[in-house]
């Protein structure tokens, strides 16, 4: 007797491998060198500029999340101000994670 599954219609491969700047990201976000904060100013330091809104989508929170950060550092950003974070529950049970912010450069520190 035989039983089927369906397949999932989702990528099942480590992602970081799959994109070296996911690891990149990550190192740079864990050393403390890249900024995240939900609020619209980052205390005692002044915005240059915004190089605007920058959304990062995957089945992976970590994919997502340093997808955000690569995008950013694509830019030249520091920081990514006004982050938010939301998830959609697909019916077959999976996850969507959604991470956004605005990416900005900061004034250096005297």
């Amino acid at each position: 007797m035989a039983i089927f599954k369906g397949s999932k219609t989702k990528p099942v491969e480590d992602d970081a491998k799959a994109d070296p700047r996911l690891g990149h990201a990550k190192d740079v976000y864990m050393g403390g060198r890249f900024k995240i904060v939900t609020l619209d100013t980052i205390p005692a330091r002044e915005v240059l500029g915004t190089f605007g809104l920058i959304v990062s989508r995957s089945y992976n929170f970590d994919s997502a999340f340093y997808g955000l950060i690569a995008q950013a550092l694509e830019v030249n950003a520091d920081a990514i101000l006004g982050y938010r974070e939301s998830v959609a529950f697909h019916p077959e049970g999976d996850r969507y994670y959604s991470c956004y912010g605005t990416a900005v450069r900061l004034k250096p520190v005297k």
